[in-house]
């Protein structure tokens, strides 16, 4: 919601099931738009992120939780975003989210940092 307090325009991509976070913040008079993904390993979404993205030619791009990162971070390199700003709070020893820490998913993450500055 701090989104319509700020000084700078803003937009929302949900990469699935956007629920009642994207209401509340299309209420706000924020756009929310929705790639519909329906599982982790679509790898078209990462071509139709990256339009938006370059379409809107956004300064920053912020990508929030593991999934969206994986698509996000190379999306907005891809796009010509010159900044990529990303935060994720549920990394745990075990689990990322709710997916396992397996060295694959590890693996993964740390391949999509290296397409963000901070």
């Amino acid at each position: 919601m701090l989104l319509r307090y700020t000084r700078h325009e803003a937009d929302v991509v949900t990469l699935y099931n956007p629920g009642p976070v994207a209401d509340q913040i299309r209420e706000a008079g924020v756009t929310v738009r929705d790639l519909g993904m329906r599982s982790n390993t679509e790898l078209p979404a990462l071509l139709k992120l990256r339009k938006i993205i370059r379409d809107g030619r956004y300064d920053v791009v912020h990508t929030h939780l593991y999934r969206a990162q994986i698509y996000g971070r190379p999306a907005a390199r891809l796009a010509g975003t010159p900044v990529v700003l990303t935060t994720e709070h549920s990394i745990g020893e075990t689990h990322i989210e709710r997916r396992k820490m397996t060295g694959s998913v590890r693996a993964l993450y740390l391949t999509s940092e290296r397409f963000s500055e901070v």
